[in-house]
């Protein structure tokens, strides 16, 4: 492709992003910008996976979901530039904490200078009582500055404790900030991305039973269409609350619109299949109503795919069994769940 093709086709990616803008009323700034052109563009599959839901299906796109987007997919520099500063937080106490080590090591030197002259000034022929008294004098006036040195550093090692602990607090919630979706307080994309990785890498791999079971609620889109989104938004929090509920045990992410992933590492090979029939059924018994009118929504029920990890896997075939089984589940007639019970 030639110069030429090249801005052409740029253009019209730019015009189709900004149509995306004025069509969902997204504020033209610059990350709303780059997630509608890229999304646009085609050129990345999950952010395409991500956000098709929310154009074609809901039809409905906050700047609130567009900012997180962003961060999920385009602000890798924000996780370094986090990084970056909580290094040199960390690297200027350890500064301070070495150049307390310093002043007390002088301080202890100094001490055992003033200890070795006294002996010196004591063991020789005839020490007098000025000797004695001298000798004494700068004993203590030493010691006395060592233990007020050890004194400033206790205080400063608290200090430098007290720093290294805020620190990784502030380093842990700018992780997990990273990683929520905003909605439902579950994780996002981000974090069921490395909820896969942790998985595929983990020591235990062998040794224990790792699940991956996908979560769909069946016809959510009618609840959109006929409720509003604003009930569909309640309807996403309500099931991902109860699925963490149900699932205290495993770590659950909101990998698409509707779609959420449950992450489950067991001794027993039965806890997979136990947690998701909980699922299915918990919300396969329960109606749901508006608060503020009692109108009922009707019955919200879950499709459910789970694939155990097997030896061979990578993050794409356990994923594909895992989604074709849901996709199975769905065709089946819905309300149902279809999870692998052992590795063959």
């Amino acid at each position: 492709m030639d110069s030429a093709q090249e801005q052409t086709k740029a253009f019209s990616i730019a015009k189709d992003a900004m149509g995306y803008i004025a069509k969902f009323r997204t504020p033209p700034t610059p990350d709303v910008y780059e997630v509608w052109y890229r999304y646009a563009e085609g050129a990345d599959p999950a952010l395409r996976e991500q956000l098709s839901y929310a154009v074609n299906d809901a039809e409905n796109a906050s700047y609130q979901q567009l900012q997180q987007l962003h961060q999920q997919f385009y602000s890798g520099g924000d996780l370094t530039e986090i990084n970056q500063q909580t290094g040199d937080e960390l690297a200027k106490a350890m500064g301070g904490f070495q150049r307390m080590i310093k002043e007390q090591l002088s301080a202890g030197s100094e001490f055992e200078s003033s200890v070795s002259s006294a002996n010196d000034r004591l063991v020789g022929d005839n020490p007098t009582v000025e000797d004695l008294e001298v000798s004494i004098a700068a004993v203590l006036s030493s010691n006395q500055r060592m233990q007020s040195q050890l004194q400033n550093m206790t205080l400063r090692l608290e200090e430098t404790r007290s720093q290294v602990t805020k620190l990784r607090e502030n380093f842990i919630e700018s992780q997990q900030k990273l990683m929520t979706d905003p909605l439902t307080g579950v994780g996002n994309r981000l974090f069921f991305d490395t909820m896969v990785t942790n998985a595929i890498d983990h020591p235990e791999r062998s040794e224990r039973y790792f699940f991956l079971l996908l979560v769909d609620l069946d016809e959510f889109k009618t609840i959109n269409d006929t409720f509003g989104h604003s009930t569909g938004d309640n309807v996403l929090r309500f099931a991902a609350s109860n699925m963490e509920r149900i699932a205290e045990d495993a770590s659950i992410a909101r990998y698409g619109g509707d779609e959420f992933a449950v992450f489950l590492n067991t001794e027993q090979v039965e806890e997979g299949v136990d947690i998701a029939d909980a699922i299915c059924q918990f919300f396969a018994k329960n109606k749901l109503t508006l608060n503020n009118t009692g109108e009922s929504i009707g019955q919200l029920t879950t499709s459910i795919g789970g694939a155990l990890l097997r030896a061979g896997d990578d993050r794409d075939s356990w994923f594909e069994r895992a989604d074709k089984l849901l996709y199975n589940a769905k065709k089946a007639g819905r309300n149902r769940t279809m999870v692998e019970r052992k590795i063959s």
